[in-house]
C-alpha cells in the first residue's frame, strides 16, 4: 500500500499531533535536571537523556503549527475571533492558577501580587513551568490575521520573507535580558506559525510521490533523530522544517490499519491537550514541586515519574474537561 501526500490535515490528524505534543512536553519536563533537588540521583550525565530532552521541545513547534493551521482554515478570522480565543485560554489558565497559588501556600510559599500578576500572562513561571506559551499564544492570535492575509496575497514569497527576517532578527536579539528574550522567543517561532498558515492556504501541490510504509517509517526515524539536536541554527528555527515534515509523515502513517489504535489514543489525548499542558506543570514548578518531590511517594525513577505525572494529569484533565462541558450546558 502506497500513500499520497494529504491535501489537508483532518481534525483527527491535528488532534493526534496535539496528543504527540503532550507526550513530548511531559517527557521534556521530566528530563530537566533543574526540577529536582538531587538531580544526580536521577539524571546522571546521560547523553541519551539529554538528547531526549531536546527532542521533547518539538512539542512547542507542534502546538504552534496546529494552532496556525487550524486558525487559517476558519471562516471567521477577525480580530474579534482572536480576542475571544485569547479570553477563553486566559480564563481556563487563571482558574487553575488560583489552584496553583493555593498549593504554593500549602507548600510554604507566600504569594506576592507582582509575581502572581506576571504569572497570569506567562511573563513569569514560578507557578507553572510551561506558562511562557501563554504570552506566545496571545502574540500568535494577534498576528495571525495579518499573516493569513499576507500568505493569501504573496504566497511563498511571504513564507520565505518570514523565515529570513525572523531568523536574522532572532540572531541579533540573543541577550541575557529577560524581556528581550521574550520578544526573541516570539520572533524566533513566528516562521512555524507562517508555515502552518501557508500549508493550510496553499498546500504542497508540487509533491506527487506516493510513499510506502517503509519509506514513511524511515523518514519518521530521521525526523526524530534530527529533533534530538539543536532547534536553533544561527537564529533560524529548525521546527519550521521538522514539524511540518513530521506532521505529513504521521498523517500518512495513520492511513494504515496497524496504526489506528495509536491514532485513537493520541486523538483522545489531544482533545485534553489544553488542560494537560496546564495541569502537568504543577509537579515541576518552583512554588509547588516540593509538595511532591519531598514526599516518600515520589519515585526515584525517570520512567515512574513520567507515568505518575502523565496519568495524574490525564485524570485531572479529563475531570476538568467534563466539568467545563457541564458548566457550558448550564450557561446555555
Amino acid at each position: 500500500m502506497r500513500v499520497a501526500l494529504p491535501t489537508a490535515f483532518t481534525r483527527d490528524d491535528t488532534l493526534a499531533l496535539k496528543g504527540l505534543a503532550v507526550l513530548l512536553m511531559i517527557m521534556h519536563h521530566v528530563l530537566i535536571s533543574d526540577y529536582y533537588d538531587d538531580p544526580s540521583a536521577l539524571l546522571k550525565s546521560n547523553i541519551l537523556f539529554n538528547r531526549l530532552m531536546v527532542l521533547g521541545k518539538l512539542c512547542v513547534g507542534l502546538f504552534m503549527f496546529v494552532t496556525a493551521y487550524g486558525y487559517s482554515l476558519k471562516n471567521n478570522r477577525s480580530w474579534h475571533y482572536s480576542f475571544s480565543h485569547i479570553k477563553q485560554l486566559l480564563y481556563r489558565y487563571w482558574a487553575l492558577l488560583i489552584f496553583f497559588v493555593i498549593l504554593g501556600i500549602i507548600a510554604g510559599n507566600q504569594p506576592q501580587s507582582k509575581m502572581v500578576l506576571l504569572n497570569m500572562f506567562g511573563l513569569s513561571s514560578t507557578y507553572s513551568c510551561a506558562n511562557w506559551y501563554v504570552y506566545f499564544y496571545i502574540y500568535a492570535m494577534l498576528i495571525l490575521p495579518a499573516v493569513v492575509r499576507l500568505i493569501d496575497s504573496c504566497h511563498v514569497k511571504a513564507l520565505a520573507l518570514s523565515i529570513l527576517l525572523c531568523g536574522i532578527a532572532a540572531m541579533l536579539l540573543k541577550t541575557d535580558n529577560q524581556w528581550l528574550n521574550m520578544v526573541r522567543n516570539c520572533i524566533f517561532y513566528t516562521p512555524v506559525l507562517t508555515t502552518g498558515c501557508y500549508l493550510a492556504r496553499c498546500r504542497l501541490p508540487f509533491i506527487r510521490h506516493q510513499f510506502n510504509k517503509v519509506e514513511l517509517l524511515l523518514m519518521l526515524v530521521i525526523l526524530l533523530v534530527a529533533g534530538c539536536f539543536s532547534r536553533d541554527i544561527g537564529g533560524f528555527c529548525t521546527f519550521t522544517v521538522t514539524v511540518p515534515a513530521l506532521a505529513f509523515v504521521l498523517s500518512m502513517l495513520f492511513h494504515y490499519n496497524s496504526t489506528q489504535t495509536i491514532k485513537t489514543c493520541l486523538v483522545f489525548l489531544g482533545s485534553l491537550s489544553l488542560y494537560m499542558w496546564f495541569v502537568h506543570t504543577v509537579f515541576f514548578s518552583i512554588m509547588t514541586r516540593s509538595l511532591f518531590q519531598q514526599s516518600s511517594l515520589w519515585p526515584n525513577s525517570i520512567m515512574l515519574i513520567f507515568l505518575l505525572v502523565f496519568f495524574c494529569s490525564l485524570a485531572v484533565s479529563f475531570l476538568l474537561s467534563r466539568a467545563e462541558r457541564v458548566i457550558f450546558r448550564i450557561r446555555k
